[in-house]
């Protein structure tokens, strides 16, 4: 596979695990610059759009449209109308898009998490396993590597969690998948549980950041926390990692 290629296929999917594309990915360092942007452009969109929730003013937002419209003649009405209609659908369309990233950036870690699994559910059902290659691409993004054995894993991938990427990892537990969230420079003083109706399991603390382990009520969490920490090597910079806001539309630049 060539350069052009790599770069008309990745867009469609990318996160596709196609071998050529991975092995192309490995060898042209251009390419694998390429293929991080697109990647993370990919993991923020997502974060932005999905789910948009409309603002509590928008009945009189339509209210106050109505209003006004009833007030102007007759013969500017329809081009009032149709300027008011796309003009209303864009205020709402930025206003909630932006309004619930906003809350989530500043939402309790735990949370935040929470949120985050429950928007990226059809990650839960990705049969797997990931392949070795398409683990160690997502992790060398960041610098990092997995020097022990975690378990099985499902999905491998990134995302945009509050203000920051890292590394989003489902891996097959005893009671049903186990999300992993790896965090380069999110920073905790100390272990924080997380729990729903559904998931429960705990945020611990590390030099780099934080990682974030939910499974399914009844799991079994800490054993997998303590493997997952032991078993993913961070470089020494790993807190400069990545960073990046939606309110400044800052394009994320991963540090290989």
């Amino acid at each position: 596979m060539n350069c052009l290629e790599f770069r008309r296929l990745l867009p469609q999917d990318p996160y596709q695990q196609g071998k050529e594309l991975l092995e192309h990915e490995a060898q042209c360092p251009e390419c694998a610059k390429y293929a991080a942007k697109i990647r993370e452009q990919e993991a923020l969109l997502k974060a932005v759009l999905h789910s948009p929730a409309p603002p509590p003013e928008l009945a009189e937002n339509i209210r106050l449209a109505v209003r006004l419209e009833r007030r102007v003649d007759s013969g500017r009405r329809v081009w009032f109308a149709a300027a008011a209609s796309v003009l209303l659908a864009v205020s709402v369309s930025m206003v909630s898009l932006f309004d619930k990233q906003y809350t989530r950036e500043h939402m309790a870690l735990a949370q935040n998490v929470i949120y985050h699994i429950e928007d990226e559910a059809p990650h839960l059902r990705t049969p797997g396993p990931a392949s070795p290659q398409r683990v160690h691409a997502v992790l060398a993004r960041f610098g990092a590597e997995l020097t022990g054995d975690i378990g099985r894993i499902n999905f491998a991938g990134e995302c945009v969690m509050r203000n920051r990427t890292g590394v989003h990892l489902v891996l097959k537990g005893e009671m049903g998948p186990v999300t992993v969230f790896l965090m380069p420079g999110e920073r905790s003083q100390e272990m924080i549980p997380v729990e729903s109706e559904r998931f429960h399991g705990e945020i611990m603390p590390t030099q780099w950041g934080t990682i974030a382990v939910v499974g399914e009520k009844g799991e079994e969490i800490e054993p997998i926390a303590n493997r997952v920490a032991q078993a993913i090597r961070w470089p020494e910079n790993a807190s400069g990692l990545a960073t990046t806001r939606l309110g400044d539309r800052r394009v994320v630049e991963v540090i290989l």
